[in-house]
């Protein structure tokens, strides 16, 4: 005779399977019908995982000077070529992956989060205190966003966290306008006027009924703006106010000295050119298929 125990793992092993096959079929029917998506998902797993284990991959330590090697070009010792100080740029590329990543996914944790909490709460309080927001969010989009960072940069100073403060600060303005979209039209709908007249609080509404109902366009957007936050690094970096040297930055790779070799080395210009490329590209079209896929609007095209 079968237990209530045995029962239980029973059907808790069945449901695991149940939604392992969902997201199976799920995945495939992504790759059938986003190539392109595809591409980016593909791209956005490998930037990752080169970021994870770059020290395992590494074939010298990245900022690791010898000036007798200086300038080599590509060959089977240093595969994508040494710079100006005799550093090997393919160690410093992968390195530069590792910055990129913790700079893109920390940036858009906190800023992409907290303007969307924040247009949550503007969009379902409103009255004046939406009116307030709204007014600030105004005058923060008045300025570009690379402004913004050049300016928190500028004011705080370079560095990692700093640039990390700058990024998130520059990408809050145009997460609270989407969030403050989506939370209007959700608000209006019955379940939320059936918790209103039951008693159930602002708060417990809007972490219980509205936040979940707004996470399709939040997953969207921070998968869309995480190529965005590896090219602001990228150019604020470039132009010294990113990633201070000696670390391996992108970005820092094509500024500086080495900007006065790259004609006549160009792979020290070539190499961090396609890997800012590359991976934004990769992380904007996974971005767009995720829009594609979860948009009613957009499923039939």
């Amino acid at each position: 005779m079968i237990g209530p125990r045995a029962l239980n793992q029973a059907s808790v092993t069945a449901a695991m399977g149940q939604r392992v096959a969902r997201f199976g079929g799920g995945l495939a029917r992504f790759v059938r019908t986003q190539p392109l998506g595809t591409f980016g998902l593909v791209v956005c797993i490998l930037v990752i995982v080169v970021g994870l284990i770059g020290p395992w991959i590494d074939r010298y330590e990245p900022d690791l000077a010898t000036p007798a090697d200086r300038l080599q070009g590509p060959n089977a010792t240093h595969w994508f070529g040494t710079d100006h100080l005799g550093r090997d740029l393919y160690s410093r590329i992968v390195a530069g992956a590792r910055i990129s990543v913790y700079v893109a996914f920390f940036s858009i944790g906190i800023g992409t989060t907290a303007g969307y909490l924040v247009g949550i709460f503007s969009a379902y309080i409103g009255g004046k205190t939406d009116l307030v927001i709204q007014r600030f969010i105004d005058a923060m989009q008045a300025f570009p966003a690379i402004l913004t960072a050049l300016i928190i940069v500028s004011a705080l100073g370079a560095g990692l966290d700093k640039v990390i403060i700058a990024i998130a600060f520059s990408l809050m303005a145009s997460a609270v306008r989407i969030s403050r979209g989506v939370v209007l039209s959700v608000k209006e709908n019955v379940y939320v006027d059936a918790s209103r007249v039951i008693g159930a609080s602002p708060l417990r509404i809007m972490l219980r009924h509205i936040l979940p109902n707004a996470m399709a366009p939040y997953l969207i957007l921070a998968s869309v703006a995480l190529g965005g936050a590896i090219l602001t690094e990228a150019s604020l970096s470039f132009l010294g106010l990113g990633v201070p040297p000696p670390a391996a930055s992108w970005g820092g790779e094509l500024s500086g000295n080495a900007s006065s070799f790259m004609l006549s080395n160009p792979w020290m210009a070539i190499f961090p050119g396609v890997a800012i490329m590359v991976v934004v590209l990769g992380f904007n079209l996974f971005g767009d298929a995720l829009r594609d896929v979860w948009d009613p609007r957009l499923r039939g095209r």
